[in-house]
């Protein structure tokens, strides 16, 4: 009964993670003045203040030595999510969020690359064939974008998909680290981005008051919150529960901008999600067979 309230729970967490982290396209259309500059460095100073008061609350006097301990690939895993983060940021300014949200969720495909090359680890022929569909997915996607002359923000799409494939492969590197102190290290580097940006563009480091709430909403709720959320969840699920109910993220993204302020996806935008999603979903359910085989013999 225990196990059973506790994977309830679980569910209820990720799904919720998943839908927070998806208001960000929202958040970001509904900026008035501010650039992914102003962004990326007032929506990590407001999720670095969030986490300095909680590992001050949970580790007391210990703080810099946990950080400490948390040794190299806390902070390779850092710079790889704080650079996910610019790249989804500028992503958001040179595409739709469909487009962004999509490529973002093909992360798992360069992370089994990058698991096989840099750790060694093996990929399944069900995996290459999923990598597959997704980079055909991917080739419909950009395809359709440079051939308008664009194709900007799809790249910065691609590299937050490798920022977060590379945080994926640290903590497989050292997986008892906490994971909130990874985080901690990315906010970091993302507000290093975001003061760079202000400077190099003598961009004014003022906002609007609605700007502001938005930023500080997407440090301490979209992201910060649905982190919380997600790891708090973790632990009750699957990996490929864990990977599927987090799709409602990319799912409900694009649906929540087509709705408030008719950002209407193109049609190869939906194809090559679609294609990309499917083989999400494929990966996942093939890895849970694979498991479950496992487990039995």
């Amino acid at each position: 009964m225990i196990l059973a309230s506790g994977h309830r729970a679980g569910i209820l967490f990720v799904l919720s993670a998943g839908i927070f982290w998806s208001t960000s396209g929202i958040l970001y259309r509904l900026l008035q003045e501010a650039t992914p500059w102003h962004v990326l460095f007032y929506r990590s100073l407001a999720l670095l203040g969030a986490l300095l008061i909680w590992f001050v609350w949970r580790y007391r006097g210990a703080m810099s030595t946990k950080l400490v301990d948390a040794g190299v690939p806390a902070l390779i895993g850092g710079l790889c999510l704080g650079t996910a983060f610019a790249g989804y940021i500028l992503a958001l300014e040179y595409t739709t969020v469909a487009n962004a949200m999509f490529l973002l969720a093909s992360a798992p495909f360069f992370a089994a690359l990058a698991g096989r090359f840099l750790l060694g680890e093996g990929i399944a022929s069900y995996t290459w064939v999923a990598m597959l569909v997704a980079a055909v997915g991917i080739a419909i996607m950009a395809g359709d974008e440079l051939s308008l002359g664009k194709g900007l923000g799809e790249g910065f799409g691609l590299i937050a998909a490798l920022g977060f494939a590379g945080l994926t492969v640290s903590l497989r590197a050292r997986p008892q680290t906490d994971k909130l102190i990874t985080i901690f290290f990315a906010t970091m580097v993302a507000s290093i981005f975001g003061f760079t940006g202000l400077v190099i563009y003598e961009l004014p480091f003022s906002l609007t008051s609605i700007d502001v709430l938005n930023c500080l909403t997407m440090g301490w709720f979209q992201i910060g919150l649905g982190f919380v959320l997600f790891t708090a969840g973790a632990k009750y699920l699957q990996a490929v529960e864990l990977t599927l109910l987090s799709l409602t993220e990319v799912i409900a993204g694009p649906i929540i901008v087509w709705i408030v302020i008719s950002e209407i996806p193109s049609t190869p935008s939906l194809t090559g999600g679609a294609l990309i999603l499917a083989a999400i979903i494929l990966m996942a359910l093939m890895a849970s067979r694979t498991d479950r085989r496992a487990v039995a013999i």
